[in-house]
């Protein structure tokens, strides 16, 4: 991967294994970050170092617990195969990666922000340290933020949430109250905020439209709903929604109209298409019937954007194929769009109550109309009918970017899957809270190296 042309750092070459227990032990193959960090270009390449860490683990977690896919016939493979028939555990590759990978992340951050101050610049690279150090804490509290919601035991204040890494410090941290984690993933989010400049527009990095994005989901899940209208309308406000025209070429990379921040993905990089269908045209994870059912093939744009079917009842997830028949499966990964942010605002408004129908049935209808020709906007009876359309419309709008698991989990609804949609897995058709698939769980490895974290209760 690469941004702006510039190569990674030998620093990040090579990294300790993520686990927390492992940073018990500083690995040597480490260059020390006093001596790597000489200049604010040195700082510069380290934080596209950090950037390069982040993965698409949340997006495949999510289409693999919920009901956006089906398990293909064609997958004999065996990847993803555990995870999608509800059968995860502590050592399961799919489980544990998000953990590991997003720990790594905060690992690589911490290790330079512990040090960014002391880097010597002129008074004209001021601007330019505090810039970086801006992306770095709000990489930090998005890092944290995604352990939060995939391994939280749930998401009350006072509950279990994950160990908070604020310094490369050797240590074995235990889970810290979901409100704690909360309380330093909006702090970094407010310092970032005022660090990084408003002229700094780069998609492919963290801008200050992109902190405002991740502070409107971050309180969308507090349920804070007057600050994520706040933060939804910054982006709303700063950013075009894409019009039906224009939405087909945000999936080709052909524009970024409504991208607030993206992972870039060059030649090199590893093609997330694949984890759908893979190189060989082998269909592992199809658009699930259910998904299908919920949109108009028809005047809907994102059905054919979304999914196509190639042959008679041959259905395929096409929304990572790109735009590059030479490099087919390799496409920028969106981690928030504009559209993202008025379905939060309408969310938070239904959720105010009849105070907020209207506002949020306008924000609902505003997306629709840019999704559906010929729609015709919709009024809604309550607060509570509001809240469901919202809820589906956020099944189709976000299929297969690292919504849907997440979204039903912070509701405490069931999971469900029509039958012809677990073939594969006949016994996976329902999961609900009560049951310990619903959840992720710590790695084992993690558990056997660090006593001081508990595992999620329906693992123990």
């Amino acid at each position: 991967m690469k941004i702006l042309n510039k190569q990674w750092p030998i620093l990040f070459l090579v990294f300790a294994s993520s686990c927390l227990a492992d940073l018990d032990v500083k690995p040597t193959e480490i260059i020390d970050q006093t001596l790597a960090f000489q200049s604010i270009d040195d700082v510069n390449a380290g934080v596209l170092g950090v950037y390069a860490g982040l993965s698409t683990h949340t997006i495949s977690t999510n289409t693999l617990i919920a009901d956006e896919a089906m398990w293909s016939l064609e997958n004999n493979t065996g990847r993803g195969t555990l995870m999608y028939s509800w059968r995860q555990d502590p050592v399961n590759p799919e489980a544990i990666a998000p953990w590991q990978s997003f720990y790594q992340v905060l690992d690589r951050a911490n290790r330079i922000l512990d040090v960014i101050d002391e880097v010597y610049t002129t008074p004209q690279g001021e601007t330019l340290r505090n810039q970086y150090k801006g992306e770095l804490l709000a990489l930090r509290a998005y890092c944290h933020f995604e352990l939060l919601r995939l391994y939280a035991v749930d998401y009350e204040p006072a509950s279990p949430g994950v160990p908070l890494m604020k310094t490369a410090a050797i240590g074995k941290p235990g889970r810290e109250t979901v409100a704690k984690v909360f309380e330093q993933i909006n702090a970094d989010l407010e310092l970032a905020k005022g660090m990084i400049p408003a002229t700094f527009t780069n998609r492919s990095r963290i801008t200050k439209q992109a902190v405002s994005a991740i502070q409107a989901r971050a309180a969308l899940w507090q349920k804070n709903w007057d600050a994520a209208i706040t933060y939804a309308s910054e982006v709303i406000n700063a950013m075009p929604l894409a019009t039906i025209a224009q939405f087909p070429d945000i999936w080709l990379d052909k524009n970024n109209v409504e991208v607030v921040w993206e992972l870039k993905r060059e030649a090199q990089d590893a093609k997330f298409g694949d984890f759908y269908r893979d190189g060989s045209d082998k269909i592992l994870f199809a658009p699930s019937a259910e998904l299908r059912n919920t949109m108009d093939a028809v005047n809907d744009v994102r059905f054919n954007t979304y999914m196509r079917e190639l042959s008679p009842a041959r259905w395929a997830v096409v929304k990572y194929v790109g735009g590059q028949p030479a490099l087919a499966n390799l496409v920028d990964i969106k981690l928030f769009r504009v559209a993202e942010m008025y379905l939060i605002r309408a969310e938070a408004y239904a959720a105010k109550g009849v105070a907020g129908l209207n506002a949020g049935t306008a924000d609902l209808n505003v997306l629709r109309t840019q999704r559906i020709n010929g729609y015709t906007p919709q009024t809604f009876a309550d607060p509570a009918s509001l809240m469901d359309a919202i809820l589906l419309e956020r099944f189709k709008e976000l299929a297969f970017e690292g919504h849907r698991y997440l979204d039903l989990r912070r509701k405490n609804m069931d999971i469900t899957r029509l039958p012809e949609d677990a073939i594969q897995a006949p016994a996976a058709t329902k999961l609900t809270a009560a049951d310990k698939a619903y959840y992720l769980p710590i790695p084992l490895r993690e558990i056997q190296a660090n006593e001081n974290i508990s595992q999620h209760p329906k693992y123990n």
